[in-house]
């Protein structure tokens, strides 16, 4: 598995809404971006212990853990979203800020959604990532069949993997637009994403009401936060606006392998 900072971003993160009843479609179409600031807090000591105990090697994205001092925003990413009443296409682009990105020569992710637009939302059929010079990496839906295909660099060669799955697929980049137009759950829900690996599921839990500053004013969001498990103890919170519901902030509490937490703030509210 790669250790890319990207790979621990976004993970944000996460549905099968098969279980929830959201009937209205998006009212209008959607175009608009977004941009987010990262930042990490590190403790590198914690991850070299892990690499020496597993025997790892570490990746070329680690050294941005070792230029960290204490909590500092080191990357912005772009996000732009398409939705129209049938078909959606989100593109997203992570940039290091300058000196970070000396260090790693200018390395980027990319990733890359396109799917269609049902009753209970967003239905991923391919997804992308490319972290900087690794494989780019490619999940596809086999929609009759159920099951998503896993690819490295082309999905025209054999499948690396697959994994079935029942109702709704998301990925890593349309669980945070999924509430968008659509009423956010009311108690905990079932979230199935792949990365362009693999295909998790996780547990949200509707939490509190938070007010975060915008442009001079504050703005109500609700908060979700992943269960946690002795085989999963890494945390993971997301907070979406109340009026669009769309990912204010997230913040991903990674385990002592990574030593490091993740949090992720939009910078501006779009007009949607």
């Amino acid at each position: 598995m790669n250790k890319s900072i990207y790979q621990l971003v976004s993970i944000t993160s996460l549905l099968t809404f098969s279980a929830l009843a959201y009937g209205q479609q998006v009212p209008t179409p959607i175009s608009a971006q977004f941009e987010y600031e990262l930042k990490i807090t590190a403790d590198p000591s914690k991850r070299a212990a892990y690499l020496k105990q597993s025997g790892e090697a570490p990746s070329s994205y680690e050294q941005v853990f070792t230029l960290v001092k204490g909590s500092m925003q080191v990357a912005t990413v772009v996000d732009k979203v398409d939705i129209n009443k049938d078909r959606y296409h989100i593109n997203s682009t992570g940039t290091l800020l300058p000196v970070l990105s000396t260090v790693l020569q200018g390395q980027k992710l990319i990733r890359d959604s396109v799917g269609s637009v049902g009753a209970g939302g967003m239905l991923t059929n391919t997804y992308q990532e490319k972290r900087g010079n690794t494989e780019l990496l490619i999940a596809k839906a086999d929609v009759p069949k159920n099951v998503i295909n896993f690819y490295k660099v082309s999905s025209r060669t054999p499948p690396t993997g697959t994994a079935p799955y029942a109702g709704q697929l998301l990925d890593m980049l349309t669980v945070g637009y999924q509430f968008i137009g659509r009423a956010l759950p009311a108690k905990s829900v079932v979230l199935p994403v792949t990365d362009g690996r693999s295909l998790k599921n996780y547990t949200l839990v509707r939490g509190e009401v938070w007010e975060f500053p915008f442009d001079g004013s504050k703005v109500k969001a609700v908060r979700y936060y992943k269960t946690t498990s002795k085989d999963d103890s890494a945390t993971f919170e997301v907070w979406f606006s109340e009026k669009e519901h769309i990912p204010l902030r997230s913040v991903i509490g990674l385990s002592d392998q990574y030593g490091a937490t993740i949090q992720v703030d939009l910078k501006k509210i779009p007009k949607l």
